[in-house]
């Protein structure tokens, strides 16, 4: 049963004459039967209805009718001849004596306990009254905006998800009481389309807002992970009822000011809140201790408005609501404040341990560094150490077996006189040079500073002189042309090398300058094809007999050869004998060309 009230407000200087009737009907037509006000019991919710209002007034008094709340935008007024003359919430016009308006309500104002609210007055008093609410929704409004803009400016700087957040609270309560005063409907005149029923759901945005900041705010994932999932729980709790009021709006069904839903729902909120505030209590820190107090501003604020909603008093109790939430928003933009000196301050505190963990750093780094060059400094003196006495030990092992090699051909010299054969002496000779050019090499190692490498132009001139100089006798001297990049081969590589080198000149020097006028060898060594190529070249006879490539020579030759994965060539020349040989196991260090010439 709803309780239905007609209100004169009798500031005039006489006392006008006026009564009220309602009708249920749409906006299309005025319908014509009408009942008095005091005959109506009960009026349904969803359906519209129409007030006729007689109006007794002195003629030229200035009056200004107001039908319903503030909020109310959407209320149509018609004259006595049916014509519209304003779509708002208030009417101003000047009396003519006895006057019929007719207003037309499209919408039942469910948070009203009076629905037919009309208000008539002198319009300066209506001023005064609307101009006194408008200064202090403009207050509220500002003090909104300029935490509105503050946070837009930090967030700026920052990009921090709790000034985003905060934004969002702000703004939820700004659209608001914008829209309930009448503020949004001024600015966007559409706004005033809309049923404020819908308006009252769409409120739930405020706790939305609220519980999603408080989150961030209070870093609830990290610090309070329970509290994380109560809230979690809280927000599809909102949109729940969202869902639930707006399917009841709908269906034309006043859920909202059923009392066995608001025991429902204040219930279910107040086990959240105590669960919600007593983690935050458990917290201990700034940050939670100034967000309890705002906490419970809101809560109190909260209960009241829900209160309320319930007993239809509304407008009475909203200026306690806004008073609560400018409260609210005032702490928590201290606690916003807080949060950034206490994060700057453990910002710098983090940084200056830094520091002075980098400086500590520094000095064991240094102290260590110390240590190791001292250790580096005592190993490199042990290894020059060390180093040296191997070099020594080194070449004193390349002499001796140069000594030993030295004494071996000694040997044969002596084993040479004694022999009358000339074959015989001819083999001793042979096996002399074949020594020779291995004693030459650790000759090599031993005089110089590398005791791993062996200069290969060197090694192959000196052993060409000391061939030519052992086994030729001919009339003219012979030309040699050696023709070898500057290689450095190791031991390994640098004696397979020579004994091939050996046989082939001692070959040319044997078969190929019989009776020669003007006797010629070419030698040359390089890198081809990833293989170390000997070219030995004389322009003799160009003869190669079963005892080139048969004899003993020949048999040492191919072994050298398959033994490095060589290989032997003849190639054909005009004159002469050309012999190759490839090797492609070898080890050796490539330099620039060198080319030598010996007369």
């Amino acid at each position: 049963m709803y309780h239905l009230l007609f209100i004169i407000s009798l500031w005039l200087n006489s006392t006008p004459n006026a009564s009220i009737a309602i009708a249920e009907g749409n906006v299309d037509k005025i319908p014509t039967n009408w009942t008095s006000l005091e005959a109506v019991e009960e009026v349904a919710i969803g359906k519209s209805y129409w007030a006729k209002v007689q109006v007794s007034a002195i003629p030229g008094d200035k009056l200004t009718l107001q039908g319903g709340n503030w909020y109310m935008q959407r209320i149509h007024f018609l004259n006595d001849q049916s014509k519209l003359i304003h779509i708002g919430n208030h009417l101003t016009f000047e009396a003519e004596g006895d006057q019929t308006f007719y207003l037309y309500y499209p919408f039942h104002d469910e948070k009203e306990s009076d629905f037919f609210k009309i208000t008539l007055t002198k319009t300066e008093d209506f001023l005064a009254r609307k101009y006194a609410k408008n200064i202090f929704q403009s207050a509220f409004n500002s003090i909104l905006i300029f935490v509105l803009l503050v946070c837009c400016f930090f967030i700026m700087g920052s990009m921090s998800r709790i000034y985003s957040n905060y934004i969002l609270y702000i703004l939820s309560i700004l659209v608001f009481f914008s829209y309930q005063y009448g503020l949004l409907g001024e600015l966007i005149p559409f706004v005033n389309k809309i049923p404020p029923t819908w308006m009252w759901i769409l409120s739930a945005s405020i706790s939305f807002t609220y519980v999603h900041f408080s989150r961030s705010f209070l870093d609830m994932k990290t610090k309070d992970p329970l509290n994380y999932k109560v809230t979690t729980f809280g927000l599809y709790f909102i949109l729940a009822i969202v869902f639930t009021e707006s399917l009841a709006r709908i269906f034309d069904y006043d859920i909202l000011h059923q009392v066995w839903y608001k025991t429902l729902i204040l219930t279910i909120e107040f086990g959240l809140m105590i669960v919600f505030i007593t983690r935050i209590a458990m917290m201990r820190t700034i940050i939670s201790s100034i967000f309890l107090i705002g906490a419970f501003i809101l809560l109190l604020a909260s209960l009241t408005g829900q209160i309320a909603s319930t007993f239809k008093i509304a407008y009475e109790t909203n200026l306690f609501v806004q008073v609560g939430l400018v409260l609210d928003v005032f702490i928590l933009s201290i606690g916003i404040a807080t949060r950034v000196n206490i994060i700057q301050k453990e910002r710098r505190d983090a940084q200056q341990k830094l520091i002075e963990q980098l400086t500590l750093n520094e000095g064991l780094q240094q102290e260590y560094l110390k240590k190791l060059e001292k250790k580096v400094a005592e190993r490199t003196a042990d290894l020059a150490k060390r180093n040296t006495e191997n070099e020594t030990l080194l070449k004193e092992v390349h002499h001796r077996v140069k000594n030993n090699l030295q004494m071996i051909t000694s040997l044969l010299n002596m084993q040479q006189r004694r022999l009358s054969e000339n074959a015989a002496k001819h083999a001793l000779n042979l096996t002399k040079n074949r020594v020779k050019s291995i004693g030459l090499i650790h000759e090599h190692l031993y005089k110089h500073a590398d005791f791993s490498k062996i200069n290969l132009a060197d090694y192959v001139e000196e052993l060409t002189f000391i061939l030519i100089d052992s086994l030729y006798r001919g009339p003219r001297k012979i030309k040699t042309t050696i023709e070898v990049k500057d290689l450095k081969a190791d031991i390994e590589t640098a004696i397979p090398l020579g004994l091939i080198l050996n046989e082939l000149i001692t070959n040319s020097i044997k078969y190929a300058f019989n009776e020669h006028a003007d006797p010629h060898i070419i030698i040359s060594v390089a890198l081809v094809e990833s293989a170390l190529e000997l070219n030995v070249i004389d322009n003799g006879h160009g003869l190669v007999n079963e005892e080139t490539t048969s004899g003993f020579g020949s048999t040492i030759i191919n072994t050298l050869i398959e033994s490095n994965d060589g290989k032997l060539e003849y190639p054909k020349i005009t004159t002469g004998l050309h012999v190759r040989v490839r090797l492609k196991a070898f080890k050796v260090i490539e330099v620039p060309i060198e080319v030598s010439s010996l007369d």
